[in-house]
């Protein structure tokens, strides 16, 4: 069967582009029909494991890993948001079959708070519609640090959606937990919130099914997830508020984030709803 395919996590470049590609014929040969479309964050891009001559402590002995990698990232961290002309640029001839997204960070400076807010009022007067926040790279609490963001979204727009790169707790990323989300959730019940990469890991997917599936503003997006965790998601939610996302071109190719969707053994109108018919359906609302 051919399945209509809906991409809600796309990035303007990666990895697996290729050098010599660009990304509307990336999305032909895998036959996307449409996308929601956030930028990259380039300088991200393995800056966080380098080696630098501040690697060496004093006594001469190399910093943990671990220490390495948050003080490269915590360096890495734009002062401003990030630019996102090359969203604009490539949803200019075809901008119906994108949704544009601002990855926005609301941990900035006090001096660049205010100015990140009119960058992204000035998106919003541009045709984006949504937001996109990552509780990894830019070390997000939830929700304590989107209450503006939050409240800022529903003053312009109640109908935006806000994805959230969702990262589990580890001993290096703080991470967001189900109790995070849930908490988000019921103070803002008319805020839809996308889950990204809701079933990174099989615990991690139960875990977010079973805690947040009585929050109908809540949708489950598929990108770096594995086969059975999105299986469970079903079992737990049921398939409608499941949305495919391929987090490409960064992290996979999107042939192989599309065969984790169509290897399930589920029905094909499941399967179709979950590439398609449900961001179909949950964007139509937006009307963006």
């Amino acid at each position: 069967m051919n399945f209509k395919i809906f991409d809600c996590h796309l990035h303007t470049y990666g990895t697996f582009l290729g050098p010599d590609k660009d990304l509307i014929t990336y999305l032909d040969e895998n036959d996307i029909e449409k996308a929601v479309l956030t930028t990259i964050n380039r300088a991200a891009k393995s800056r966080i494991f380098n080696k630098n001559p501040d690697d060496i402590e004093n006594d001469g002995q190399e910093k943990t890993s671990i220490n390495k990698a948050m003080e490269n990232l915590r360096k890495m961290l734009p002062k401003t948001q990030l630019d996102h002309q090359d969203v604009i640029d490539i949803t200019r001839e075809t901008p119906e079959r994108f949704l544009n997204f601002f990855w926005f960070n609301p941990n900035m400076d006090k001096e660049h708070e205010d100015v990140s807010y009119k960058i992204l009022e000035d998106h919003f007067k541009k045709g984006f519609c949504g937001v996109k926040i990552h509780s990894g790279i830019n070390l997000i609490k939830l929700p304590r640090d989107i209450t503006r963001l939050v409240s800022f979204m529903q003053d312009f727009d109640k109908r935006f959606p806000l994805f959230i790169h969702s990262t589990p707790k580890t001993s290096y990323f703080g991470g967001v937990s189900s109790k995070d989300i849930a908490s988000l959730a019921s103070n803002n019940p008319e805020l839809t919130i996308i889950v990204g990469h809701a079933a990174f890991a099989m615990e991690y997917a139960i875990d977010l099914g079973l805690t947040l599936k009585k929050y109908p503003n809540i949708y489950f997006e598929t990108s770096c997830s594995i086969p059975y965790g999105i299986l469970s998601l079903i079992k737990t939610i049921g398939n409608e508020r499941i949305i495919f996302g391929s987090d490409a071109p960064v992290t996979n190719p999107i042939s192989i984030e599309i065969d984790k969707i169509t290897c399930l053994p589920v029905s094909n109108v499941i399967k179709q709803n979950i590439l398609h018919d449900n961001a179909e359906k949950l964007f139509s609302r937006f009307n963006c």
